[in-house]
């Protein structure tokens, strides 16, 4: 993980509370993380971990029973929760672009592929003139593996498939060429096929991408494949943190290690592995290890007050108080 100095994209103690019937929600529980420039950061965790909420976070796109935000997302030195509306509405769509989960509800099902791709072009350059706006469309849909570019452009949404559809929301996220790519589980409404496609287009594509790229999955072995760095979330908070490799070798929270035994492995047979209990409420004060309740190494040390994320070796960090007694 990068450190603070070279980080593109630092992200401090970021806390994020919702209101709701049952009392504030802590949705974001003092988040710590680095985005380096040049890299893929993968974010992996169950339903409700509070991993879109942070890529919402890095939009700005906060939730209408919003209760507390602290904290800083600094972006090259700008901390964008600071930043005046107007001002953050121009770094949408020009320093940071977002490829969606579901592509139906990214596009707009009146318009054409060609309306959307030159929409957002003459938005980032809006000196380019028609000519260039369609050579640059062009362009970008053969790159992400458009076949019959010149058609595409005049078909309407509903007129591709789910992969197709899912390029073409890429293509517009790359048109506007960002700094900061957020990809959130862009590959969960398609089947495996295509999903190892999408998957492959984004390996290929990060070659000509000098920015960071950000993917939320539940799928480890998609994460493994892609991603350079990985962060571990689980109810609003981070466990673990370094290079995907070496967190998938040798993890140091027991979450990880839970997850990890929880894949599916091509060809497996008997009982499937789960995590007992459930993810603890939104609503509950972090007075102790937040997974504490479902581990199968808690021990009283585990109870008394929330673990810290401190260093676990080389570039990696643990929020485990028993990380080396318990994990080999």
């Amino acid at each position: 993980m990068a450190a603070h100095s070279d980080a593109m994209v630092a992200i401090r103690n970021l806390r994020l509370d919702a209101r709701t019937e049952q009392g504030p929600a802590h949705i974001l529980r003092g988040i710590d993380l680095d985005f380096a420039r040049g890299r893929i950061i993968g974010i992996v965790g169950e339903s409700g971990s509070g991993k879109s909420t942070l890529v919402s976070c890095l939009l700005r796109l906060l939730p209408n029973n919003l209760d507390r935000i602290e904290g800083e997302i600094l972006f090259e030195g700008t901390d964008l929760l600071k930043l005046p509306p107007a001002e953050m509405n121009d770094w949408r769509g020009r320093k940071i672009a977002m490829i969606f989960q579901d592509p139906m509800t990214a596009l707009n099902p009146l318009f054409t592929v060609g309306t959307h791709l030159r929409d957002i072009l003459r938005r980032r350059f809006p000196q380019l003139s028609r000519q260039e706006i369609r050579e640059r469309s062009l362009a970008m849909l053969n790159k992400v593996g458009i076949s019959d570019a010149p058609t595409r452009l005049d078909a309407y949404p509903h007129q591709l498939s789910g992969g197709m559809r899912q390029r073409i929301v890429i293509a517009m996220a790359l048109l506007v060429e960002p700094d900061l790519l957020l990809a959130d589980e862009p590959t969960t409404a398609l089947d495996a096929t295509v999903e190892a496609q999408i998957v492959e287009l984004l390996d290929r594509l990060r070659q000509d991408f000098s920015g960071s790229i950000v993917f939320i999955s539940h799928h480890l072995g998609l994460v493994a494949e892609l991603c350079d760095d990985l962060c571990v979330m689980y109810g609003g908070a981070i466990v673990e943190t370094g290079p995907v490799a070496e967190v998938l070798a040798r993890p140091r929270h027991p979450y990880t290690r839970a997850l990890l035994d929880c894949e599916i492995e091509d060809g497996q047979e008997g009982r499937l592995a789960t995590i007992p209990g459930e993810v603890p409420s939104a609503t509950w004060t972090m007075d102790a290890c937040i997974f504490a309740s479902r581990c199968v190494h808690a021990a009283e040390v585990c109870r008394q007050g929330p673990p810290a994320l401190l260093p676990a070796g080389e570039g990696r960090k643990a929020a485990c108080k028993r990380s080396f007694e318990v994990l080999p």
